[in-house]
């Protein structure tokens, strides 16, 4: 599989899930990597208003989710997640 996702994972792989990890430890990882991206693309796709130009309340949707996500990763960096 190649893509975007796939390009993530590799990078996720390589940076979060120990070189030693067994098969069924890689593969739960990459489903759970896969299911957080599904979850995240409904979220998106959820929320964005109809029509074909992004609105204000569509940056808003990407701003708040951002800032989720650097949240997350500041917990993780410090020990908390």
């Amino acid at each position: 599989m190649t893509g975007r996702l796939a390009e993530q994972w590799a990078t996720y792989r390589e940076r979060v899930v120990p070189p030693t990890a067994g098969q069924l430890q890689v593969q739960e990882s990459r489903r759970a990597f896969y299911a957080g991206a599904e979850a995240f693309f409904r979220v998106c796709m959820r929320g964005l208003e109809p029509g074909t130009e992004p609105t204000e309340e569509d940056f808003g949707l990407m701003e708040a989710l951002d800032a989720e996500l650097r949240e997350f990763a500041r917990d993780v960096a410090e020990g908390r997640a």
